[in-house]
């Protein structure tokens, strides 16, 4: 939970070849609190991750944001689920949720799901989802540029994930 002008980040990385579960929640309870979560997630091979994160606004003059970023390859399954929640004495909340998926396989399995729940007025909240597919072309060029294909990848992941991942300390 955070108080009046408490400020939190939570970052969630999972770039291992594993399963994951990662859930943050965070509940701003006080006046001009802040939360941003920063979610960076690779999946490949067989891997399965589920990801959800959710900021939830009580006080009035909240903020934040919640960015997620995955990459999905092989036959991997990224589920993302994004939640913005505003309560009655949320006015004044200024808050945006985005998911972005990047899908280096037709064989990846991709769920981006981000909702808003907002019971006041007067506030500033969106949320979006993308989901992009490199085609054979998009590595064609890189083949005709002299850059082999599993280098092309590794660029491709590298240029989507590396905005989120400079922030992190």
């Amino acid at each position: 939970m955070l108080h009046e002008n408490a400020e939190m980040r939570f970052v969630c990385i999972s770039l291992d070849h594993q399963d994951a579960l990662c859930a943050i929640r965070s509940k701003l309870v006080g006046e001009h609190a802040v939360s941003n979560i920063d979610v960076v997630c690779l999946a490949d091979q067989k891997d399965n991750q589920k990801i959800t994160a959710e900021n939830i606004f009580e006080a009035k003059d909240g903020g934040g944001e919640i960015r997620m970023r995955a990459v999905a390859q092989d036959t991997a399954h990224v589920t993302l689920s994004g939640m913005i929640t505003i309560g009655e004495d949320g006015t004044g909340t200024q808050t945006y949720l985005t998911e972005d998926v990047l899908m280096l396989d037709p064989t990846a399995k991709v769920d981006a799901v981000p909702g808003l729940e907002i019971k006041t007025n007067d506030v500033k909240a969106s949320h979006s989802a993308t989901v992009s597919k490199v085609t054979p072309e998009d590595l064609f060029y890189f083949g005709s540029r002299g850059i082999e294909e599993k280098l092309a990848r590794e660029m491709y992941i590298e240029g989507f994930l590396g905005e989120l991942l400079e922030g992190v300390n």
